[in-house]
């Protein structure tokens, strides 16, 4: 049974147990290499392993009302994009078509109404509407015929 299962607190010290390193002389050789090379102060020396005061971030970021502020008081070109002049280009894809009812993507239209519907469910609630409250509905997305 190994020493340090038998109650002992610490390693033990024998030269058995205990690796042996074979290369000190090696090892001393940065030490000296250290002393010959004129360095007194280590807090001296250039650390290109750690971060300095130019690299790192404030750890802040801006919300939008501080952007278009800070945007606002410079002078832009004309053709520089900020946040009040983008502008995106229509989309190539058509237009999304959404149920009167119930606001889910609707896939269906009654020929009668024009009201849009997203299932047979939806489609026996528009059967059962009073009249004129379709042309509400249709209001709603700005497709209303008002008939004279």
């Amino acid at each position: 049974m190994p020493a340090y299962k038998r109650g002992k607190k610490s390693w033990p010290s024998s030269a058995v147990d205990t690796p042996v390193h074979l290369d000190v002389a090696k090892e001393a050789e940065p030490l000296a290499n250290f002393r010959e090379s004129g360095i007194n102060n280590l807090y001296a020396v250039a650390k290109p392993f750690k971060r300095t005061s130019e690299f790192m971030s404030t750890g802040r970021w801006k919300n939008l009302k501080q952007v278009v502020a800070q945007e606002q008081t410079k002078d832009w070109p004309i053709e520089f994009p900020t946040y009040w002049s983008i502008d995106a280009p229509p989309s190539l894809l058509p237009q999304k078509k959404y149920c009167d009812i119930t606001g889910l993507p609707a896939k269906y239209t009654d020929p009668k109404t024009n009201v849009r519907y997203h299932s047979a469910e939806v489609y026996q609630i528009v059967k059962t509407l009073p009249p004129g409250s379709e042309q509400l509905y249709l209001a709603l997305r700005n497709a209303n015929i008002i008939l004279r």
